[in-house]
């Protein structure tokens, strides 16, 4: 029955969810197999699309961020968080034409987010704070200007808003990549900071099953495993021309954009970081909820953590 398993991994077309389409590739390369399963990357447009997905069951797991996976949890979805698939990676950009030269500059203005429940959000609420900025809804123009209002926005989406961003309204946003250098090539946007410079090789993403799927096909999963680590060890070893070859075709950008999102950004495939941290879950959870109140409760992390499937991987893999 394993054999006939077809897993449909849900995904957005960024460097973070790099492994799984790099696993993809490699099984039509013929440079490995999985003997238990196929795999089957389905790209999505949207975090809400890929919960969706997941709460209808439409596809078996999701390359995800990891707030909003623990909310999806939190309301009685039936998911097991397997692994971290990447750290660091994303960029904080600023708008050219809002003319921002320092932080205290954004007051007033919108800063895009891919999602409430992004480390992202989080990442940006922590770095406004220093200078006792805050972050809001949108309301009246006399609130906004005195604040800064978070607009949640498809990361896809983001570099043609900036774009076409007349008025200046837009004065930054925080992104995965290839996002931030793709407004970056387009001149519409200066480099503000990278994540990994506010929280040094920090937790973003990570994979996530359905649950029933361990019991009835534990093999495949451990498996599938085993594949995402060893991809992760060849993009942590060395980025060589087949690699951006498939990388540019996966991201659908430029061969320059997709250096500059790989090598400039501190994104991280280090198999060893890709294994759970449940205290820095933790950390993730009870700041969302206690400090930013974007998340209504916290969850019991031994339920809806798996470390096992890394573990064995892990161990497979390391020299």
């Amino acid at each position: 029955m394993e054999k006939n398993l077809n897993l449909r991994i849900g995904h957005l077309k960024i460097v973070d969810h790099l492994i799984l389409g790099y696993s993809v590739f490699r099984l039509k390369s013929n440079d490995d197999q999985l003997h238990h399963s196929t795999l089957e990357n389905i790209p999505m447009n949207s975090w809400e699309q890929i919960s969706d997905g997941l709460r209808q069951k439409e596809i078996h797991g999701a390359f995800i961020t990891a707030p909003l996976a623990m909310d999806l949890f939190a309301a009685g979805l039936d998911i097991s968080f397997l692994m971290f698939v990447h750290r660091s990676g994303s960029l904080m950009v600023k708008n050219k034409k809002a003319h921002i030269k320092k932080l205290g500059d954004l007051k007033g203005k919108t800063i895009l987010i891919p999602h409430e429940l992004s480390v992202q959000h989080l990442l940006l609420h922590k770095l406004l704070s220093t200078i006792n900025l805050n972050i809001g809804p949108a309301g009246t123009p006399e609130t906004n200007a005195n604040q800064i209002v978070t607009e949640p926005t498809n990361p896809f989406l983001m570099p043609q808003m900036l774009e076409n961003d007349e008025e200046q309204n837009i004065g930054a946003y925080m992104v995965a990549e290839p996002y931030g250098s793709q407004a970056i090539a387009k001149g519409v946007a200066d480099k503000l900071c990278t994540s990994n410079s506010l929280w040094k090789d920090h937790p973003c993403c990570g994979f996530v099953i359905q649950a029933d799927l361990e019991s009835s096909h534990k093999e495949a999963i451990e498996e599938l495993v085993l594949h995402f680590l060893t991809s992760a060890q060849h993009l942590n070893t060395q980025i060589d021309e087949k690699i951006l070859g498939f990388a540019q075709n996966f991201l659908n950008q430029d061969q320059e954009i997709v250096k500059q999102a790989l090598f400039d950004s501190g994104v991280s495939f280090n198999p060893q970081k890709l294994l759970i941290d449940k205290e820095e879950l933790d950390i993730i959870q009870t700041y969302m909820t206690d400090t930013m109140g974007v998340m209504s409760q916290t969850i019991d992390l031994d339920a809806f953590l798996n470390f096992a499937y890394g573990a064995k991987a892990i161990s497979e893999i390391q020299p």
